[in-house]
């Protein structure tokens, strides 16, 4: 393995060298995420959403990552999804007021297109759509669908039958692997939320891994990465689905 050094340089000119985000970014942590992303998650682009294990089905660890991004983004927005099983009351335990929300079921051939039209439409900040594959071409459509709309898209991988995930290939700019971890308990209550995030493509720099912590609503970043906890093993063992 290249020594820790010359890791950092090769990641410092990687981030030198990362396409400006057209429409600006998000800070997440203010720190290591930040800095993986080439200063915050690109908005007006395509992100794909993935879970691991039991998460690849149920969609929870993707939903409960993607809530506190969206909570911070003002405007409408929607999210598209074959099953509507989201439940919009539950929502405020992450800050995200339900009245905000347009969702839309969607027959599962359909999301893609519904996705790329709302996307170009501009009538949305931010759009999320639950599917299971995304072909090439069709990811590419995607992506330019964002930048022209100047909205964020969220592809979140779901695959509630329990079919097997494929490798399909995506212009997304970046790509996450999300899976629960174990919460703080304190005083005989459990603490706030904490999720093995794996960042396995970003265009910034080289894929990441961290265990991160939800953060509250007023605070200035939705997450906190917990010192100590992260890069203990590499992604493809760690989140194996």
């Amino acid at each position: 393995m290249p020594a820790p050094h010359i890791l950092n340089t090769l990641r410092r000119q990687m981030q030198e060298i990362a396409p400006p985000a057209r429409h600006g970014r998000m800070r997440l942590d203010g720190g290591a995420m930040d800095a993986a992303l080439g200063g915050g998650l690109p908005l007006g682009a395509l992100h794909l959403i993935e879970g691991a294990g039991i998460e690849a089905e149920t969609g929870a660890a993707q939903a409960q990552f993607l809530l506190p991004l969206l909570a911070r983004l003002p405007g409408a927005l929607f999210w598209l999804a074959p099953i509507a099983d989201l439940y919009p009351p539950g929502l405020r335990a992450a800050g995200f007021d339900p009245a905000r929300l347009i969702q839309i079921r969607t027959d599962a051939q359909d999301t893609l297109g519904i996705f790329e039209t709302i996307l170009r439409s501009r009538a949305a900040v931010a759009v999320v759509a639950e599917v299971e594959a995304i072909p090439h071409l069709a990811g590419r459509r995607l992506h330019m669908a964002c930048l022209a709309g100047a909205t964020t898209g969220f592809a979140l991988r779901r695959f509630a039958h329990g079919r097997k995930p494929t490798a399909d290939l995506t212009a997304a700019v970046t790509r996450w692997c999300l899976a629960p971890a174990q919460s703080h308990i304190q005083s005989h209550a459990l603490g706030a939320p904490r999720q093995h995030a794996a960042l396995r493509h970003s265009r910034a720099g080289p894929p990441a891994d961290w265990i991160i912590q939800q953060e509250p609503h007023d605070a200035p970043y939705p997450f906190r990465v917990l010192a100590g906890l992260a890069d203990s093993a590499p992604a493809s063992r760690r989140l194996a689905g």
